[in-house]
């Protein structure tokens, strides 16, 4: 009995590990999450054609949250550019979406707005894909007697973030 527990505890511990990219000989995870945030910036002008977007995020794995700022310049006379700044949180074999963050500028002649504006968002909670893998893994740990003690910022390697078009 004591063999065949041990065996399941080693065998939940491997998987653990391996979605980690830790080696079981006792070394600390080389490569497992460490950071309390993690900071991107990028700048695209391609985006609708030929506006430019620039977007600094900062995603906190601990309360899964994201800052998002994004600023959006329309080069053109009558339209206007919008653009979603998407996140994608990364793992060591894996990525989740996240949040979705709306920006937009008005054309250079439209009297309404600028066409050049800053938009500042803050999102909660927009990783469920990120949440349910914590989750299977706890529950993992769980069921053969440990301590569910995974978290979403051991998980986390890094973030990206890429400019989609929006209506």
């Amino acid at each position: 009995m004591t063999t065949r527990v041990t065996r399941s505890i080693a065998a939940t511990l491997a998987v653990v590990a391996a979605s980690l990219g830790v080696a079981l000989a006792g070394a600390a995870p080389a490569s497992a999450g460490t950071q309390d945030s993690y900071t991107i910036t990028k700048t695209s002008n391609t985006v609708n054609g030929g506006c430019t977007v620039r977007a600094t995020v900062t995603y906190y794995p601990g309360s899964d949250t994201a800052n998002f700022q994004t600023t959006v310049t329309s080069p053109y006379w009558f339209a206007a550019c919008r653009v979603n700044t998407n996140l994608y949180v990364k793992g060591r074999t894996t990525q989740w979406n996240g949040a979705v963050h709306f920006a937009m500028a008005c054309a250079v002649t439209d009297p309404s707005c600028a066409s050049t504006q800053t938009w500042v968002g803050d999102y909660y909670g927009r990783t469920p894909g990120l949440t349910a893998f914590v989750d299977s893994v706890n529950d993992g740990l769980e069921e053969r007697g440990l301590e569910r003690d995974f978290t979403r910022k051991e998980a986390v390697q890094g973030i990206d973030i890429a400019f989609t078009n929006a209506s």
